[in-house]
């Protein structure tokens, strides 16, 4: 039975691809500081590599939060220290992991509206997260493995029945208050958990892919656009619209910083595309209709 390890795989979309992969007569083993898992000891961590089929790495401290100075440090250090403590863990590997996924983000990107960002992008965002992001990949990729495809995975916002950005949409929606936020522009990328998933399986099967890969739905959509799909699929009639500076209000009262709802992140999966790779929801009604029945 091949094996899978998965780091950080105990949040929201670890929880779901760790439950496919089993499915899928994978061996799971998860890294995590939960007791019942493999902890992050060097040793120990060494040995559930070996031989492994695949190692992902989602770990680190979610970024749905406000920017403190104390969050802000704990962002990028839990990536940072994953990220170095797999990296020599594989170095220390006889029989290393044949590729070595590493969890990045579409935040990396600058701001767009009308320009679709690909992996061949070259200009990118100055915020904070573009900054956690290219600190985080220069981490990933300073680890030249010779055995091992490295591959940063840019994922967008993921959609998912068990958790994540749609649940808090929904409830809002249900409330008669899921209208546009702010002036509805702003594009959102996406992803279905579910090709989230197939993408990671495709990814490990490839013999040649390795480097940066946008890990999104080719259709992203305004929020306005996105808002409405939700409001149809829950058949409410209603949708009262959230101005700027309501959203900025209501967000830091939820505690997370408002630019993850007004930002314009406009990013399309090139690479995955060029290489064949089939979205089962490519556009957001669809994506919708699944996981709100």
């Amino acid at each position: 039975m091949k094996k899978i390890v998965i780091a950080g795989g105990t949040g929201f979309i670890g929880t779901y691809i760790a439950e496919r992969f089993q499915k899928a007569g994978y061996n799971v083993q998860i890294v995590s500081r939960n007791p019942e898992h493999i902890s992050w000891n060097p040793i120990g961590l060494t040995e559930a590599l070996e031989g492994a089929e695949a190692v992902i790495n989602l770990a680190g401290k979610s970024i749905s939060c406000l920017y403190t100075e104390e969050n802000r440090k704990a962002i990028i250090e839990s990536r940072i220290n994953t990220t170095l403590w797999l990296g020599n863990a594989l170095l220390a590997c006889i029989k290393p992991p044949k590729v070595w996924i590493n969890a990045s983000a579409t935040g990396i990107y600058k701001p767009s509206f009308d320009h679709l960002m690909t992996e061949e992008e070259t200009e990118s965002g100055n915020d904070f997260l573009a900054e956690v992001v290219k600190h985080w990949e220069k981490t990933f990729f300073a680890f030249q493995l010779s055995d091992t495809r490295q591959i940063a995975l840019r994922t967008s916002v993921v959609l998912g029945k068990g958790g994540g950005a749609l649940q808090p949409l929904v409830t809002l929606t249900r409330l008669w208050l899921g209208g546009k936020q702010g002036d509805g522009r702003q594009i959102m990328s996406w992803i279905h958990e579910e090709d989230y998933f197939q993408i990671l399986q495709f990814l490990i099967a490839s013999k040649n892919m390795h480097g940066v890969i946008n890990c999104t739905s080719p259709q992203p959509i305004p929020n306005r656009g996105f808002m409405e799909q939700i409001r149809n699929c829950l058949r409410v009639p209603i949708g009262i619209s959230a101005p700027e500076f309501a959203v900025k209000i209501g967000a830091r009262l939820r505690g997370i910083e408002p630019d993850l709802v007004l930002n314009s992140v406009n990013v399309y999966p090139k690479r995955l595309l060029d290489e064949g790779f089939r979205f089962a929801y490519p556009d957001v009604a669809k994506a919708l209709k699944d996981l709100l029945k």
